[in-house]
């Protein structure tokens, strides 16, 4: 009777130790490259833009040199934004976005980060006729602005672009629009 419990603790011993002795099974099938975005909606876009900012909370209008570029992978619009010093900015202020699409959401997406720490996570449902809205994710209120909306670009024509947002001071409660006309350059 003593044998039939040795037959099967040496039966497990031995049925453990198989698996261990086999080469691991590692997937070899390769990750299916998802499909690049249709840019077609942004090509317009590609190429170097003057702008002009105007906040109302800014004594003058701003200027800002962006060029948009198709990145070498096909999965990104690299553009990038220049601000030169103001009288209220001292040093020149580089902001660089990625733009791309996340089928798994519907949705587009702009990474942005820059100088002085300047960095952002917008998404936007597309192209509505000649106007996108992108959604701030990374906007919190704080002791300087409180609120605001999506930024709204229309585009007017393949050689011009105007962007409008609002904000609230939250010390004042003072509404703040801004609003940005760039030129193909």
């Amino acid at each position: 009777m003593r044998v039939l419990p040795l037959i099967f603790a040496g039966a497990t011993l031995i049925a453990w130790s198989i698996p261990a002795r086999l080469p691991a099974q590692v997937e070899a099938t390769p990750i299916p490259a998802p499909a690049k975005p249709d840019f077609s909606a942004f090509r317009f876009l590609i190429g170097t833009w003057t702008c002009s900012t105007l906040s109302s909370r800014r004594p003058a209008p701003f200027q800002t040199i962006v060029t948009y570029r198709f990145d070498s992978t096909g999965y990104w619009i690299d553009q990038r934004s220049v601000i030169a010093p103001l009288s209220w900015m001292t040093s020149t202020l580089t902001i660089l976005d990625r733009i791309t699409y996340d089928p798994a959401t519907n949705r587009w997406i702009d990474v942005s980060s820059g100088d002085l720490g300047t960095y952002g996570l917008s998404v936007s449902s597309g192209w509505r006729g000649d106007q996108i809205a992108w959604h701030d994710l990374s906007f919190a209120p704080s002791a300087d602005i409180g609120s605001q909306t999506d930024t709204t670009m229309t585009r007017t024509s393949d050689t011009k672009t105007i962007s409008v947002q609002a904000l609230t001071e939250a010390k004042t409660g003072r509404s703040v629009s801004v609003k940005t006309t760039c030129a193909k350059s």
